[in-house]
C-alpha cells in the first residue's frame, strides 16, 4: 500500500521542532579519519558499534576490485543527491536521470552492466547489479529491478562500498552479475551526539535531514534519522508547469553488544513521488507540437516540441501530459554476530522488503482521445529470506566460511491503460485498452564453501564454490482484477501457468600476493548464474513461452594491483591507488525494452565487456584532500537476436548501447582555519565519454552515438564551535554551486519508433520514426545548508 506525500504543513512543523536540537551535513556529522580510513560518527560520538565501512587497509588486503566512497568525496555532487548520484562517483560507473534531486529515477550501470529504470530502454544488464542497504538485497528478486528513488537522500548514509564483478561466494546475492554495490547508513556510536540541517536551492529545493545517537547504554545503543525534501525541475512547460517532486526516509537501528558479540535490530522506510517530464526531441518535427494530435494523428497547430524550438529544457503543458511516478520501499532485518569460540563464529541476516511503485498518467495528447490516454501502473512485491554462515579458522593458514541462504519473493505485475471518454467509456477497473495482472512467485536459495588459504604470510587464496537454484511460477489473475475489461489482456498467459526451475554450481578464486608491504598484486575469477527478469507488458512466460526460459551466465576475470603507503616527505599520506583489467562474458541474456505504447520488446545475446578502472586517493598536507576515478571500457554484444522467435533478426558485433568509452572525476577540498572557523572550499570535475544509442525501430543496438559531455562542481564548507542551549555545538554552513559552467548537454538518447508521439503510420519519412529524443541533463544549480551537529 502506498503511503500519501507528507504534507507540506507536516514538513515546516517538523522542521520547526527539529530546529532546535541543529544540524550538520552528513560530510561534517560524520568524520573519516586517517585521511581515508573509514569511521563514520567518529572522533565526538565515539566508536560505531554496528556496521562499519571497509578500511582501506581491509581492500587493500583483498583478492576483489573495491572501492569505497566516503561523505568527504560524495559531498561534491551536492547535499539533494540521493544513492544513485553518489554511486557515479566510481571507477566505471554511469549515472543517468531526468531530474536533479534524488526523489526521480535513474538508471545506473557500472563497467557497462546497468540496473535501475528511469524510461530508458536498450540497457544490455538492466537488471544485473545487485543493490544492499546494510546488507540487506534491495533489488526485486523477480523484476530484477532496483527503485533508485528507495535511496533519495544520502544524508543518512556513512558512506558506499562497490565490488566489481560477481563477488566471491560468501557475499554474493541472487543477481551479482555486474557487482554489487552497498550503501552503508549511520550507524549507532558509544557516545550520543546528533545533527540536523536545512537546505534551499534552485527550482525551490527545500529539504531538512536530521539524526540523533543515544549513545551506548549497558550494551544497547541506538540512531534514528530522517529526511524531508521538495523540489521543481528545471523542466518547464510553457504554462509554468515544473514537474515538481517529493521525497522523505526514515531509518533507525539499535544494537546490544554483549561479551561474545552482538545483535542489531534495523528498520527502513523512503517514499519518493514526482511528476516525469517527457523525452524532447533534438530536432524540429512538425508532426510534434506542444499542443499535440487531433485523434487522426494530425498535429495541433502549435509550437514544435524540440529543443531548437521551445528550448532545451521545455516540456508540453501541464494539460497536454503529465505522469505521477511514485516509489515507496520498507524494510525491517535483524543481524546476529556471535563468537561461539576463539575459532568458531556465526553470522545470520534475517530481512523483509516491501515495494510498491505507481505510475498514473491522466493525459497524453499524443494522440488526443486515444484508447490508452490514461494508464494507471501499480506493481508491488515483497520478499523475505535469511542468510547464515559460519567462520572457522584453521590453523594459522585457513579460514573456512560455509553457509547460505534462502528467499521467497512475490511480484504482482497490474497495469491498466483506459480512456473515460466516449466512444471508450473505460475505467481503471474496466480498461479498454491493453491490461495486465499476474503473479509471479520465486525462490531463490544458495550454498557457499570458501577457504581463505595463507601458504604464506604475505599470500592469500580464496577458492570457494556456491551451488545455486531458482524456481519461478506465474499465474495470470486479471480476469479477477478486471472482470469488466474490454481491452487486451497482455499477461493473459497464453500457454497456462507456468514455471521454471534451475540449479547450477559456480566457481570462484581470488589470490592477493603482497611482496612489498605497500604494495598488493592481486587477481580473481568468478562466475555467476541469474535467472531471467520478468514482468512488465508480455514477456518470458507471458507473450513467450517458458520454454526459453534459462538462466544468464557471467564469468568474470580481474587482474590488478593496490599500492597504500605513508611518505610525507614525497607529498604522499595515507595515499590509496588502484588499477586493474578486467573481462566480463554475459552470457544467454534476457533483454528487455519497454516501448512507449506499453508493449515490451524481448531479445536474447551474449555480450563482452573489458576495460580498466583506475582510483587514487591522497592527503599531500593535512589539509588538502585530493581523489580520482577513472575508467576506459570497451563493450560488444557478440551476438544479438530479436523479433520473431522462430526466425529472430541477427545484429551481431554491435557495440552496446549506453556505455561510454570512458568517465573521468576528480576532485579537491582544502582546509583553512580562520580564528576558531574551518572554512573548507572543494571542487569535483565530471567527465562522460563517447557512448552508442539504442534504436528502438529495430528493437537492437546502433551505429550513432551519443557525444561527451563534462561538467565542473564548485562549493565551500564552514565550521564553527558555538554555545547554544547550555552545550557545545558546531555551526554548519555550506554553499553548493553544480554544473558551474552551465553546460548543456544531453545525458540519454535513443532513436524512436514513432510510437511516443504517435508519429508512426501518421507522419512521412523522415518523420515518423528514427528521430532522435533526449532527456537534458540539469543546467546550473545552487544550494545552500546550514545547521548544527551536537
Amino acid at each position: 500500500m502506498l503511503i500519501p506525500s507528507a504534507p507540506r504543513a507536516l514538513r515546516r512543523l517538523a522542521f520547526s521542532a527539529l530546529l532546535l536540537t541543529g544540524t550538520a551535513p552528513l560530510a561534517l556529522a560524520q568524520q573519516a579519519v586517517n585521511a581515508g580510513e573509514v569511521s563514520a560518527n567518529a572522533g565526538a560520538t565515539g566508536e560505531i558499534t554496528g556496521t562499519k565501512n571497509p578500511t582501506h587497509k581491509q581492500v587493500f588486503d583483498t583478492g576483489e576490485t573495491i572501492r569505497v566512497l566516503t561523505p568527504a568525496e560524495v559531498q561534491g555532487i551536492g547535499p539533494a543527491a540521493g544513492g544513485a548520484q553518489s554511486f557515479g562517483l566510481t571507477p566505471g560507473a554511469y549515472v543517468n536521470g531526468y531530474g536533479n534531486t534524488g526523489a526521480t529515477k535513474y538508471s545506473i550501470a557500472l563497467d557497462g552492466i546497468g540496473q535501475g529504470w528511469g524510461g530508458y530502454g536498450g540497457y544490455s544488464g538492466g537488471a544485473s547489479l545487485q543493490i544492499t542497504l546494510d546488507g540487506v538485497p534491495i533489488v526485486d528478486p523477480i523484476s530484477g529491478l532496483w527503485a533508485s528513488a528507495s535511496i533519495p537522500d544520502f544524508s543518512l548514509f556513512q558512506g558506499q562500498s562497490v565490488t566489481y564483478g560477481p563477488g566471491n561466494a560468501q557475499n554474493r546475492w541472487y543477481n551479482n552479475i555486474g557487482g554489487n554495490v552497498e550503501f552503508t547508513p549511520i550507524q549507532p556510536t558509544t557516545k550520543p551526539g546528533g545533527f540536523i540541517n536545512f537546505t534551499y536551492g534552485s527550482y525551490d529545493e527545500q529539504m531538512v535531514d536530521f539524526g540523533l545517537n543515544s549513545g551506548e547504554h549497558n550494551g544497547w545503543s541506538s540512531f534514528i534519522g530522517g529526511s524531508f525534501g521538495m523540489s521543481n525541475s528545471y523542466r518547464v512547460g510553457p504554462d509554468g508547469f515544473n514537474n515538481p517532486s517529493n521525497d522523505y526516509e526514515i531509518y533507525t537501528k539499535t544494537v546490544k553488544r554483549f561479551s561474545h558479540g552482538d545483535i542489531s535490530f534495523g528498520g527502513y522506510f523512503a517514499r519518493s513521488a514526482g511528476y516525469r517530464p517527457q523525452v524532447i526531441p533534438t530536432e524540429p518535427n512538425p508532426y510534434i507540437t506542444v499542443n499535440g494530435q487531433y485523434p487522426n494523428g494530425t498535429p495541433v497547430p502549435g509550437t514544435e516540441y524540440s529543443q531548437k524550438s521551445c528550448g532545451f529544457y521545455c516540456t508540453p503543458p501541464f494539460t497536454n501530459y503529465e505522469k505521477w511516478d511514485v516509489n515507496q520501499l520498507w524494510t525491517i532485518y535483524s543481524r546476529l554476530n556471535l563468537n561461539i569460540s576463539d575459532t568458531l563464529s556465526f553470522h545470520d541476516l534475517a530481512y523483509y522488503v516491501r515495494e510498491d511503485r505507481l505510475h498514473s498518467r491522466h493525459y497524453d495528447v499524443y494522440p488526443m482521445d486515444a484508447a490508452n490516454q490514461y494508464e494507471y501502473n501499480n506493481p508491488h512485491e515483497y520478499w523475505y529470506g535469511d542468510k547464515g554462515w559460519f567462520e572457522k579458522k584453521l590453523g594459522s593458514m585457513n579460514t573456512l566460511s560455509f553457509g547460505g541462504y534462502a528467499q521467497q519473493a512475490e511480484y504482482t505485475t497490474q497495469n491498466a491503460f483506459y480512456n473515460i471518454n466516449p466512444p471508450y467509456f473505460g475505467s481503471r477497473t474496466a480498461p479498454n485498452a491493453k491490461y495486465r495482472s499476474g503473479q509471479f512467485n520465486q525462490f531463490d536459495g544458495a550454498v557457499f564453501l570458501q577457504d581463505d588459504f595463507a601458504p604464506l604470510p604475505n599470500l592469500h587464496i580464496t577458492p570457494g564454490i556456491r551451488y545455486v537454484a531458482f524456481d519461478t511460477s506465474y499465474n495470470d489473475n486479471a480476469a479477477v482484477q478486471f472482470p469488466n475489461a474490454t481491452g487486451t489482456n497482455q499477461g493473459a498467459g497464453l500457454f497456462g501457468a507456468a514455471g521454471r526451475s534451475f540449479s547450477k554450481p559456480e566457481f570462484s578464486v581470488e589470490v592477493n600476493y603482497q611482496p612489498l608491504s605497500w604494495l598488493a598484486l592481486y587477481g580473481s575469477y568468478e562466475e555467476a548464474y541469474k535467472t531471467p527478469q520478468v514482468g512488465g507488458g508480455g514477456g518470458l512466460y507471458q507473450a513467450i513461452p517458458a520454454s526459453y526460459v534459462g538462466l544468464a551466465y557471467a564469468t568474470d576475470y580481474q587482474i590488478g594491483f593496490k599500492a597504500l603507503f605513508n611518505d610525507p616527505a614525497l607529498l604522499l599520506n595515507h595515499f590509496d591507488f588502484g588499477a586493474n583489467y578486467f573481462y566480463l562474458r554475459y552470457a544467454d541474456q534476457t533483454i528487455d525494452t519497454a516501448l512507449a505504447n506499453g508493449n515490451s520488446v524481448t531479445s536474447f545475446g551474449t555480450s563482452d565487456y573489458q576495460g580498466a578502472n583506475i582510483y587514487v586517493d591522497d592527503n599531500p598536507t593535512p589539509q588538502l584532500h585530493l581523489f580520482a576515478n577513472a575508467s576506459i571500457v570497451n563493450a560488444v554484444y557478440s551476438n544479438y537476436t530479436t523479433g520473431n522467435l522462430a526466425a529472430p533478426t541477427l545484429y551481431n558485433n554491435l557495440n552496446v548501447p549506453y556505455v561510454p568509452d570512458a568517465t573521468l572525476n576528480v576532485g579537491a577540498d582544502y582546509k583553512i582555519p580562520v580564528g576558531t572557523t574551518v572554512i573548507d572550499p572543494y571542487l569535483l570535475f565530471q567527465y562522460t565519454g563517447t557512448q552508442y544509442i539504442f534504436d528502438n525501430v529495430t528493437a537492437a543496438p546502433s551505429n550513432q552515438q551519443l557525444g561527451s559531455y563534462n561538467t565542473l562542481n564548485l562549493g565551500f564548507n564552514t565550521s564553527t564551535p558555538v554555545h547554544l542551549m547550555g552545550h557545545n555545538q558546531t555551526l554548519k554552513v555550506s554553499f553548493n554551486v553544480l554544473n558551474a559552467t552551465n553546460n548543456r548537454y544531453n545525458s540519454y538518447l535513443f532513436l524512436s519508433s514513432g510510437g511516443y508521439f504517435g508519429t508512426a503510420g501518421n507522419a512521412p519519412a523522415p518523420y515518423d520514426q528514427g528521430y532522435q529524443l533526449a532527456y537534458p541533463g540539469a543546467p546550473l544549480t545552487f544550494y545552500g545548508s546550514v545547521g548544527l551537529s551536537f
